[in-house]
């Protein structure tokens, strides 16, 4: 499939990566993906039939199943009893094996493979790095996405082999390198820093402004000036409209907030200096509000 850097509604049929900051369920980029992951799938139309008694055993009897047609239901009602905790600790490793094969065996069903691998991200089980490692080079662009969203994913302490998210940041799709950017990031890959601080120039504005946000875990000076400029952003004046740099009032609003949680999630003081002016200068009051709570809490 050819990627491109078209919006997406990230519906089950559709096959083109939703980019982080447009996402209208992510209102920071230090959200937990799994909540952020779970909320987006409801858009999708079908939870009404999805609707059931069925427990998560009944669940993976579907997948096992050579006979039941709609695996990416089951995949999909699996991937929220995950997140709602439902599934015993004991019984994980053995879901993570079926979800696995569901994936394998499911080359002709892009869907159930994506939402295998949105399940497996969920159950953040070192068992199933290897399916999400394959995932990284499935055929679907979707796929791809949401394995590097489920590494991102992954409990800090748990051992993962970067070097295959970081060809990522290489990517001709925008939504790809801001996904990778936050993943590596987040986990504070040292040797992805450099190529994050390459994107600061990155032509497209989102991605110079995921990568500028992701250097503050790596408290790194040269993402100043960037993150001075996401905070002087403006919205545009008119409802439906975007702003001189092509961001709609949710991204700008999206945007400022990553930055605010990152900088105070870090204890990075670098802009306590600037915090008080952009909070003065800024036209959305709630965003203000938080730009003065964030440099109180730093000032802390």
């Amino acid at each position: 499939m050819k990627e491109n850097n078209s919006h997406s509604s990230g519906g089950p049929g559709e096959q083109t990566p939703k980019k982080l900051l447009e996402n209208p369920f992510v209102g920071s980029l230090v959200v937990p993906i799994a909540i952020v992951l779970v909320g987006a799938l409801i858009i999708f139309g079908v939870t009404k039939m999805l609707n059931s008694e069925r427990n998560y055993r009944d669940l993976v009897q579907e997948l096992q199943s050579k006979t039941f047609g709609n695996k990416w239901i089951a995949a999909y009602e699996l991937s929220k009893k995950i997140a709602t905790s439902q599934i015993p600790a004991e019984d994980i490793p053995y879901v993570v094996k079926v979800l696995g094969e569901t994936y394998q065996e499911s080359q002709q069903d892009p869907r159930t493979r994506d939402f295998a691998i949105v399940a497996l991200g969920v159950l953040k089980s070192e068992v199933g790095l290897p399916f999400i490692y394959t995932a990284l080079n499935d055929v679907e662009a979707n796929v791809r996405y949401h394995a590097i969203v489920a590494l991102a994913n992954m409990p800090k302490e748990m051992s993962i082999d970067w070097t295959k998210v970081l060809p990522f940041l290489k990517n001709d799709d925008p939504g790809m390198k801001q996904v990778a950017i936050l993943a590596l990031s987040t986990h504070k890959v040292a040797q992805a820093a450099p190529e994050i601080l390459g994107l600061l120039t990155d032509s497209n504005h989102l991605v110079k402004y995921t990568a500028a946000t992701g250097l503050i875990n790596f408290q790194s000076p040269e993402a100043v000036e960037v993150l001075k400029e996401i905070l002087a952003l403006r919205e545009p004046e008119v409802a439906n409209k975007t702003n001189s740099v092509g961001l709609d009032g949710q991204q700008v609003a999206n945007l400022k907030i990553a930055v605010l949680g990152a900088l105070q999630t870090n204890d990075w003081k670098v802009l306590n200096d600037s915090l008080e002016k952009f909070s003065e200068a800024e036209q959305n009051q709630q965003i203000a509000l938080r730009m003065k709570e964030a440099l109180n809490k730093l000032k802390n």
